[in-house]
C-alpha cells in the first residue's frame, strides 16, 4: 500500500481523533529479526541552508478521496486536504504549534475565551480576501452539518459555543468549558473555509468537483485521479507566508513503494507497520538513501466489543487472554524487532503522561487457570474449545483488513492453544463496521498516541461520539469522570495525575488489548531532499510545514531558493 496511506495512522484519527487518525507497510517473507534503531537528523534552520532551486515531491500514493474538507474518504484523506486549507494554528515538524493564518492568540483567565488575531492581507485561491467571517462561517457551518458529517471526519470543533468577529482581523471564540485540547485539535487543525464557495452547498460531503476547492494553503489541487489514487499538488506563489518550497506535490500509484524507490520513480517512503533489516539493507548499503526512524506513534490493538455481552463483557476473559497473547514474540516475528511491545495504558514508551501499569506476560498456565476459575471450561480434551457456563462456545469473529492480518494470525492461533477461537474475517476497509460497532472483535491500527493524551477520552469514553478507533460496550463512571476532567484541567501536573489514573483504570478494566507499535521509518533519496523528519506528535512526514518551508527543524521561515 501507499505512502498517503500510512500516513492515515499518524495523527489521529476520526474523533482525533481522533486520529487520527492512517496505515500500510511493505510486505514480505519473514526474515531473522534484526532491530534497527536509527536516530533523526539534526534539524537546521532554514538561514542555516544554502540557496537551492526549488524542488518536486514524488511519493507513493492511494485513494484518499477528494480532498475536500467535507467528502476525504478516510484519514488520509485529512493531510492532503490540508494542503489545499489552512487552520488558524498548525504543528510544525518539531511537534510544536505555530502561528498560521493567526498571527496570535490570546487566552483568558478562565480558559474559556480565545481571542485570535489574523494575519493582514490573508487572500483564498481566488484572490478574494478571508476575513474573520469566513472563520466564523466556517464553525457555524461545521456545527450545522454535525449530525450528517462522515463518521471518519477528522477534527469536529468540539467544545465551541460562540464564535464572533471583534474587529477587521480579530475573531473570538467561547467555549462551553475549559479545553486543555483546544488550541491544537481545534484551532490547530480544523480546517477554514470560504463563505462564499460554501454557503451555497446543502450536502457538503456531496461535493466533487475540483473548482470548488478554493482554499487560502500553500498548494493548489491541479489533477485528482478518483479511483487510481493520483494527485498532483502545485505550489500557491501567492501564499502569505511566500512561496512554497516544494513547487509540486505528485502522489501516485506504484505498487512496491521500496521497489520504486531503488528505481528512482519515488523520492521517499515511509515503512510504518513492520520493516524487516533485509527489507531496509539495500538502502543502509547505498549512499544515495538515508533512513531515518520516530517515535512510537501507531498502535495495533485487539477491540473486544464488550457491548456484545457474555465472555466479551467479562473482565476476567479479557484478562486471562491478556496472559495468553505473547505481544513480545509478535513484535520479533512479525516487527523483525522494529517495535515496542503495547502498553495496556495505551500510551507509548517515553510519553511525558505516562505512568507504571499491569503489563500481563505472556503466561498460557495462568491464562487457563483464570479461564478455568472464571467458569469457562473444555468440555472435550485439550485442544477443545472452551464454553461459557450457559454452554455456549468462546467463538468469535475476528474483524482485520490487510495491513492487520499477521497480527489476527497470531492472535487466534496463541488464544487457540487456550481454547478461545477466534475465526478471522477479512475485510478490505473495516473502519465503517469499526464506527458503528459492527464486530465481535476486531484488529485495529491507527495512530496518535504520541500526541496529547486526551485520545485516551475519545478513545475510552463513553460519552463521547464514537469514531472508529473508540471501544465499543465500554463504561466506567470514574474513567469518564477523569476523561471529562483532564479536558479541562489547564495545569499539567494535575493533568498527569488525572490521565495516569485513566492509564490504571484501562490496563484493568481492558477493554482492548494494545499488542504493538511498530518503529515508522522514512527512507529518503538524499539528493532529493534531505530534511524529512519523524519527530513526536508530528503530522507525518508530509507535514506541509515541511514541504512549504523546506525545513525540518520547525517554524514558518521558508528556506531561500534560487528561482
Amino acid at each position: 500500500m501507499g505512502g498517503i496511506d500510512r500516513r492515515m495512522f499518524l495523527q489521529t484519527t476520526a474523533g482525533l481523533v481522533g486520529a487520527v487518525a492512517l496505515g500500510a507497510c511493505s510486505k514480505s517473507t519473514p526474515q531473522a529479526p534484526v532491530a534497527l534503531r536509527l536516530t533523526d537528523n539534526p534539524a537546521r534552520g532554514a538561514g542555516e541552508l544554502p540557496p537551492t532551486a526549488r524542488v518536486v515531491l514524488r511519493a507513493a500514493g492511494e485513494d484518499a478521496g477528494l480532498p475536500s474538507p467535507f467528502g476525504y474518504a478516510f484519514p488520509p484523506g485529512y493531510f492532503t486536504m490540508m494542503y489545499i486549507y489552512d487552520s488558524l494554528l498548525w504543528t510544525d515538524s518539531t511537534g510544536r504549534l505555530v502561528p498560521w493564518l493567526a498571527s496570535d492568540f490570546k487566552r483568558s483567565a478562565d480558559g474559556l475565551t480565545f481571542t485570535f488575531v489574523l494575519r493582514d492581507n490573508l487572500r483564498w485561491h481566488d484572490g478574494k480576501l478571508l476575513t474573520p467571517d469566513d472563520v466564523v462561517f466556517t464553525f457555524e457551518y461545521f456545527a450545522a452539518q454535525r449530525a450528517t458529517l462522515p463518521p471518519v471526519l477528522l477534527f469536529k470543533p468540539e467544545h465551541v459555543a460562540n464564535v464572533r468577529a471583534t474587529g477587521p482581523t480579530t475573531v473570538e471564540f467561547r467555549l462551553d468549558k475549559p479545553a486543555a485540547t483546544f488550541p491544537e485539535q481545534v484551532a490547530g487543525r480544523v480546517p477554514i473555509i470560504p463563505r462564499h464557495i460554501w454557503s451555497t452547498i446543502k450536502d457538503p460531503s456531496a461535493v466533487q468537483d475540483l473548482k470548488l476547492l478554493v482554499g487560502s494553503g500553500p498548494y493548489r489541487l491541479d489533477n485528482y485521479a478518483a479511483g487510481a489514487g493520483a494527485y498532483l499538488f502545485v505550489a500557491n506563489d501567492d501564499f502569505f507566508l511566500g512561496r512554497p518550497y516544494f513547487k509540486r506535490l505528485e502522489f501516485f500509484p506504484v505498487g512496491d513503494d521500496l521497489a520504486a524507490l531503488r528505481a528512482d520513480k519515488i523520492d521517499v517512503t515511509e515503512v510504518s507497520t513492520g520493516a524487516f533489516a533485509g527489507e531496509l539493507a539495500p538502502f543502509t548499503q547505498d549512499q544515495k538513501f538515508a533512513i531515518i526512524s520516530g517515535p512510537p506513534n501507531l498502535l495495533f490493538a485487539l477491540y473486544w466489543n464488550l457491548g456484545r455481552g457474555g465472555a466479551l463483557g467479562d473482565v476476567r476473559f479479557r484478562q486471562a487472554c491478556a496472559h495468553a497473547i505473547n505481544r513480545a514474540d509478535m513484535v520479533e516475528r512479525i516487527l523483525g524487532g522494529n517495535g515496542e511491545v503495547g502498553n495496556p495504558g495505551f500510551l507509548p514508551e517515553g510519553h511525558p503522561f505516562r505512568v507504571p501499569v499491569e503489563q500481563y506476560p505472556f503466561d498460557p498456565a495462568r491464562a487457563e487457570e483464570m479461564l478455568d476459575a472464571a467458569g469457562y471450561r473444555r468440555s472435550g480434551g485439550s485442544k477443545s474449545t472452551r464454553q461459557a457456563p450457559d454452554g455456549s462456545p468462546l467463538r468469535f469473529d475476528l474483524l482485520a483488513d490487510p495491513v492487520t492480518a499477521d497480527a489476527a494470525s497470531a492472535v487466534s492461533n496463541q488464544l487457540a492453544a487456550v481454547g478461545v477461537r477466534l475465526d478471522v474475517q477479512p475485510s478490505d476497509f473495516i473502519f465503517p463496521k469499526l464506527a458503528k460497532g459492527e464486530f465481535q472483535t476486531a484488529l485495529l491500527l491507527f495512530g496518535g498516541q504520541a500526541g496529547d493524551p486526551d485520545l485516551m477520552r475519545l478513545v475510552y469514553s463513553s460519552r463521547v461520539d464514537k469514531g472508529f478507533e473508540a471501544v465499543r460496550g465500554y463504561v466506567n463512571a470514574e474513567l469518564d469522570d477523569l476523561a471529562d476532567q483532564q479536558l479541562v484541567t489547564l495545569d499539567e501536573t494535575e493533568r498527569k495525575r488525572l490521565v495516569g489514573r485513566m492509564q490504571e483504570i484501562v490496563a484493568s478494566d481492558l477493554p482492548a488489548l494494545h499488542l504493538y507499535y511498530p518503529t515508522d521509518f522514512l527512507i529518503y533519496r538524499k539528493a532529493a531532499f534531505d530534511q524529512w523528519s519523524l519527530g513526536r506528535a508530528h503530522l507525518g512526514p508530509f507535514n506541509k510545514q515541511v514541504l512549504l518551508t523546506g525545513v525540518a527543524g520547525g517554524g514558518v521561515a521558508i528556506r531561500p531558493v534560487t528561482d
